[in-house]
């Protein structure tokens, strides 16, 4: 069997611990910031706020288990990493395709729905902001804006870009819970730890006639709006590819060098070109570093964006008795900047515009690319597409249902209740079966050097126990 050798780490990776170092550090933050820019969305103006007001702060431990998803992540790539191996490739043969297919129905299934949902609400934002015309032809002309620019631009636009997004939504986020009067700290930060407090809707909720919608539906929703959705899982280890980390470094054409690792995978049955020797094992776990680190800051960018939005719902919407419909979402928000200043409510407009342009840019390329990679070793006529391409006609494929559905939007279907179902199934559930799959994999497959020690391990499996506790709230 060919043996390889792993490339040589960055120079940074074995510097000596320093704050230079660790400043250094920063400049690995690149795919994580299109995470974080997917992410923060309409989970975190919408449904978060929303939870605030009725819930207070007793649901901001959802915020903290997110971190399960992130963790899941890491595993999924560095696997990728070190073999070179597409995670949902090694499925399409050690778990017979199974989970793919699983996946593409899910994908084929919502990803139209979660289009819906952002252009009825990228569309009330802009008619908002500018104060004239109709939402949704203001949400179907950045829709279509947004699908030009992930069809015609490189990874490197969409990764520039996204990270402005994050840091213009982090910076608003901060300033608006900031500037809160009466900020009470301690009566806050404990709840990011009370795991499994269920809370039930207020009085003043009932009385108004939107206690209808179903708390466990609302609050599996609002974890799947926090986590690495199995879009941008997948999505993920194809941007590091392109980044040249890991097994990748130095490539010139990540892909084939993947090809050609899957094909002596497939022949073996399991990975067994990896070198074995301590100096070789000790490269591999330097060069998976620059995921941890991006993986991190994206997991802090969105808790500070997420716990930000609930906060100010919690303390400036629901002392008013104030809750967002699925009526003038994002307008009635503006309460949440407008009332602590006057000139926070542009900032606020931005922050909307940036995170809900930002989710549908990003979320076009990560969902193409995940699909893509979920499905072309499993569909022939797929294997023959190039990449550009087949994201040509899946996006054909998401407008031509998406635009449908946001007019059904505008008749009366709930923004809301699609919006949680939706991440239920690609935040949740599909993470969930994401993470078991993956731990399968990574203890099947690889050499005993390589697999997962009983630390790492067990992180893993408490991820997946954590990614189960909010469906406990059916129960109680």
């Amino acid at each position: 069997m060919e043996k390889i050798s792993f490339p040589e780490p960055e120079k940074v990776l074995k510097e000596k611990p320093s704050l230079k170092k660790y400043l250094k550090y920063l400049l690995f933050f690149g795919p994580g910031a299109i995470i974080a820019s997917v992410t923060i969305g309409q989970g975190q103006l919408i449904l978060g706020p929303q939870l605030g007001a009725w819930a207070g702060p007793r649901l901001l431990w959802l915020i903290t288990i997110n971190i399960a998803s992130y963790i899941i992540a890491y595993l999924s790539c560095r696997y990728t990493l070190i073999t070179g191996l597409n995670m949902m490739d090694v499925f399409s043969t050690k778990l017979k395709g199974i989970l793919n297919i699983i996946f593409i129905l899910i994908m084929l299934i919502f990803v139209p729905i979660f289009a819906a949902t952002i252009i009825t609400s990228l569309g009330q934002s802009l008619a908002w902001m500018f104060g004239f015309g109709d939402y949704l032809i203001w949400g179907i002309s950045f829709a279509l804006l947004a699908a030009i620019l992930a069809v015609a631009g490189r990874y490197r636009l969409l990764e520039y870009t996204q990270l402005i997004f994050v840091l213009i939504l982090a910076i608003g986020a901060i300033v608006s819970v900031a500037m809160i009067p009466n900020l009470n700290l301690a009566e806050i930060v404990p709840h990011f730890f009370t795991i499994g407090d269920f809370p039930e809707y207020p009085q003043w909720v009932i009385d108004m006639g939107e206690a209808t919608k179903p708390i466990p539906l609302l609050i599996l929703g609002y974890v799947g709006t926090l986590t690495i959705t199995i879009v941008t899982l997948v999505g993920y280890a194809g941007w590091v590819k392109v980044k040249g980390w890991g097994i990748f470094k130095d490539q010139k054409d990540p892909e084939r060098l993947s090809r050609r690792l899957f094909s002596l995978f497939k022949k073996a049955g399991k990975v067994e070109y990896l070198p074995k020797d301590k100096k070789e094992i000790r490269k591999a776990k330097l060069l998976t570093k620059p995921i941890l680190i991006d993986l991190s800051l994206a997991f802090i960018f969105v808790s500070i964006a997420s716990a930000a939005y609930m906060i100010a719902g919690y303390y400036l919407l629901g002392p008013r008795h104030e809750l967002p419909t699925d009526i003038d979402l994002l307008k009635k928000q503006a309460i949440i900047f407008s009332n602590i200043a006057s000139w926070l409510k542009p900032l606020y407009q931005i922050s909307v515009f940036f995170a809900l342009f930002g989710t549908i840019y990003g979320g076009f390329e990560a969902a193409s690319r995940m699909l893509y990679e979920t499905s072309k070793n499993l569909i022939r006529r797929v294997s023959l597409l190039d990449y550009p391409k087949f994201m040509q006609y899946f996006l054909i494929y998401i407008l031509a249902l998406g635009l449908p559905l946001a007019i059904l939007m505008r008749f009366g279907l709930s923004v809301i209740v699609m919006l949680s179902i939706t991440l239920l199934f690609i935040g949740v559930i599909g993470v969930i079966i994401y993470g078991v799959g993956t731990i399968y994999v990574i203890q099947t497959t690889l050499p005993k050097e390589y697999k997962l020690n009983k630390f790492t391990l067990s992180l893993g499996v408490i991820a997946i126990i954590l990614l189960l506790v909010p469906f406990l709230s059916f129960v109680m």
